[in-house]
């Protein structure tokens, strides 16, 4: 009895680590897809001084470390319209990679180093609002990610290594959760036009007001933004993938919903910007690339599950040609 007793504690233990080390994971995902917004094509802020453009001018004037400014001044800004689309999809690409938990130790390590020049570039920033062991601790939240496996954790890396039950209940959790998502963003967007370029915001946008009635500080979790449009298209889609998950013979509804999600990722991703629009009235160009790191997650996700299900089926059916 004892040894069972210690056996199932064994067995919680594994759990609730497997729960916290994927959690996290996710979590290194947001402040990724968080963080998308704001870098908006195709100036990146060089037209008016804001934006990317000015944390990396800023390296001209304050640097840590010179062979970091010399790549600044003769490569960066000379390039930096090239430069900010490489650093919109890397980063477009580490939050998609990391919410899915796909080839993880290799994304984490890219995480982890692409961490290092941004540290470089705003460890000095002139107005000095940059807490530089934020930057330190990104890149060590990247090295765990790395070192745990963390993909294997509620993640594509441990849902693919196991049997077609896996990956059908990882499908229906893809699809439940594109559903969820649809709908609040339905529930946001429901005083804006159906379709075009303004959106409103899934996520928080709060500000502190000081006594002039400005915004001195923002509670800033901008994940994606929606029109009744887009959000309608993410509860098809992700219906879809919930009903192919249900066997392989369904599964070709799934890749249906897969391709649906990653159409809506491409679309997005070449209007460049979205109009959205803030509670009080006002609108702030964003970048879309938010949402198409979350839609390409999950047309990534479910397509690697389909044909996971549909190769598990055909393994099952004839051993011999599996073997």
């Amino acid at each position: 009895m004892t040894s069972a007793v210690r056996q199932r504690a064994a067995d919680i233990d594994d759990q609730v680590s497997g729960w916290v080390i994927g959690g996290v994971r996710i979590l290194a995902a947001l402040l990724w897809l968080a963080n998308l917004h704001w870098k908006v094509p195709p100036a990146f802020g060089e037209d008016n001084g804001g934006g990317l453009y000015k944390y990396s001018e800023s390296v001209t004037r304050n640097s840590p470390l010179a062979p970091f400014t010399w790549v600044t001044e003769e490569l960066i800004l000379p390039n930096f319209r090239f430069f900010g689309w490489v650093t919109l999809v890397v980063e477009l690409l580490l939050a998609l990679l990391l919410l899915v938990g796909y080839r993880t130790r290799i994304v984490a390590l890219v995480g982890a180093a692409w961490s290092v020049p941004i540290l470089l570039s705003v460890i000095y920033y002139d107005r000095a609002d940059e807490w530089s062991w934020s930057y330190l601790m990104m890149i060590g939240l990247h090295l765990v990610l790395f070192a745990t496996d963390a993909g294997r954790h509620l993640g594509l890396d441990g849902v693919l290594a196991r049997d077609g039950d896996a990956a059908r209940r990882a499908l229906t959790a893809v699809g439940s959760i594109g559903v969820v998502v649809g709908a609040l963003g339905l529930f946001v967007a429901r005083s804006i036009s159906f379709a075009g370029s303004e959106a409103a915001l899934l996520g928080s946008d709060a500000g502190f007001a000081n006594a002039d009635g400005g915004i001195t500080r923002r509670w800033e979790l901008k994940f994606v933004f929606f029109n009744p449009l887009w959000a309608l298209l993410t509860i098809v889609f992700g219906a879809l993938l919930v009903v192919g998950a249900r066997n392989a013979r369904a599964a070709m509804v799934a890749l249906a919903g897969a391709a649906g999600f990653g159409v809506l990722a491409i679309v997005v991703f070449i209007a460049q910007t979205f109009d959205y629009v803030r509670a009080a009235g006002q609108v702030q160009i964003v970048s879309t690339a938010s949402n198409a790191a979350l839609w390409g997650a999950f047309a990534l996700a479910a397509a690697l599950l389909a044909r996971r299900i549909v190769s598990r089926s055909s393994a099952v059916a004839d051993p011999a040609a599996a073997g």
